[in-house]
């Protein structure tokens, strides 16, 4: 296949072809059919040798030859790909639950498609030390002073929490957490939550309740053995609501700590301030040792009166 295939002759305007006698002009290189080039005795596209034209595949007048089916395929395929990187990148940027993920957006992976670690450990230590307040009236870096342990857990649930929202929409209040519910009461002890941690232990021993009435012979079997039903139901959808809305309840009681420490320190602008917030916040193994042995101290205190009544 010769290079001047579907070259059109200027002269004739007839594209060559592999069995054209061709003639190429000395001057600009342009090919012609030898009898167009003998007809005028010269190139047919003479007049643009001035100007310096050199023959780079087609004529001065020509209009750029359409890019093969193949070009045009890739060209296409490849601006689809643009149009949808344009449109995912604002389908993230107009999320209004973009801050529920901590790295933000997909910003975080790389060529590879793999999680840029380095950039992901940057965006949270920053995130974590934001001054900011938010609608709640505090900021992350005093949640995260609050909380001190499991920092990296807690600032993914509050960013759920506080994220916004758009108008007519609720905002989220489910963090999954199993230990605030399968551990309980002695996670709300550990977090500083003894109103909870009370209350939560007061519903476990409501389940004996029929069991110390049975020994006092208050009450049918029947009557009583559904109550105790009805007690471990309750227990067990106290639980299930603790993984799910623990987290949120944990939120709101660090907000109001905080407030009131911060009253306390000239709305945060005293010395010490964020020493108070860690110090106060702080998990306490020493809590969830006690709320342990508090728990086994109260059923066994309850299981000694049922013994006691049970033998009068």
């Amino acid at each position: 296949m010769s290079r001047f295939d579907n070259k059109l002759c200027p002269v004739c305007r007839i594209p060559l072809n592999d069995k054209s006698d061709v003639v190429v002009c000395p001057v600009c290189g342009t090919p012609h059919h030898r009898a167009c080039y003998l007809k005028n005795n010269c190139c047919g596209v003479e007049s643009w040798h001035a100007s310096g034209f050199v023959w780079n595949g087609r004529l001065p007048d020509e209009k750029p030859e359409e890019a093969p089916q193949e070009e045009q395929a890739a060209q296409s395929e490849e601006q689809s790909e643009q149009a949808v990187s344009q449109d995912a990148s604002r389908t993230v940027e107009n999320d209004p639950h973009r801050a529920e993920y901590p790295g933000g957006t997909p910003g975080n992976m790389n060529s590879y498609g793999s999680i840029d670690l380095d950039e992901l450990v940057n965006q949270m230590r920053n995130q974590t030390m934001d001054d900011t307040r938010g609608e709640d009236g505090v900021s992350n870096r005093e949640l995260s002073c609050f909380v001190g342990k499991s920092v990296m857990h807690y600032s993914q649930a509050f960013s759920v929490f506080r994220a916004p929202v758009m108008p007519g929409q609720k905002k989220r209040h489910i963090f999954f957490n199993i230990c605030s519910g399968l551990f309980a009461p002695v996670h709300q002890f550990y977090r500083r939550m003894d109103l909870m941690g009370f209350a939560l232990l007061l519903l476990e021993l409501v389940y004996y309740v029929p069991t110390v009435f049975y020994s006092m012979g208050v009450g049918s079997v029947d009557v009583l053995r559904n109550i105790q039903l009805l007690t471990s139901g309750l227990n067990f959808v106290a639980m299930i609501a603790m993984c799910m809305f623990g987290d949120y309840i944990y939120y709101r009681f660090c907000v109001k700590r905080i407030k009131k420490i911060r009253m306390r320190y000239d709305d945060g602008r005293a010395e010490g301030y964020y020493q108070a917030l860690t110090e106060s916040g702080s998990p306490s193994w020493l809590r969830a040792i006690i709320a342990i042995l508090l728990v086994y101290f109260a059923e066994a205190c309850v299981l000694l009166l049922i013994n006691r009544l049970g033998s009068v």
